[in-house]
């Protein structure tokens, strides 16, 4: 078996900090200012997958300058704050990155270099996230294994 034919799921983060899509945009940017913030998964009621969050996904709502895939943007925090309706589902990034957990770190990186994004979302065959995998840590254990 070569390094890279070994499923996602001995390597991947298990557990991944989630929010409900009518989550209140203040509480995401709670979230967002705890030490070592992380992307936010967005989940349904039944737990699957709908989206994530970046922090950059939160700049861009409210910095027209920093967007690099949100679509909606707001002139200023105070504005965006200040209305009812917006919830993490208004700037989560649909157009998700995800791999299944049987996936393997071989169809992984090629997921990461085809999108050009470092994490991934892993989910499990109902579409429920059940980890998240970074390209450090994929490094790490190609590391740790001696394939580096």
């Amino acid at each position: 078996m070569q390094p890279t034919d070994i499923p996602v799921a001995a390597v991947m983060a298990e557990g991944v900090p989630t929010i409900g899509p009518a989550t209140p945009l203040p509480e995401v940017f709670e979230r967002f200012a705890a030490p070592g913030c992380t992307d936010l998964v967005v989940a349904g009621e039944d737990n699957r997958f709908l989206g994530f969050i970046t922090a950059l996904d939160l700049l861009a709502a409210v910095g027209p300058v920093v967007g690099v895939r949100s679509r909606r943007k707001t002139a200023c925090l105070e504005c965006l704050l200040r209305r009812d309706v917006t919830v993490a589902a208004d700037i989560m990034t649909r157009s998700h990155i995800t791999v299944p957990a049987t996936a393997t770190l071989r169809e992984a990186m090629e997921a990461m270099e085809r999108y050009r994004y470092p994490v991934l979302i892993v989910v499990d065959r109902d579409g429920v996230a059940v980890g998240r995998l970074e390209v450090c840590m994929i490094i790490a254990h190609l590391r740790v294994a001696g394939h580096l």
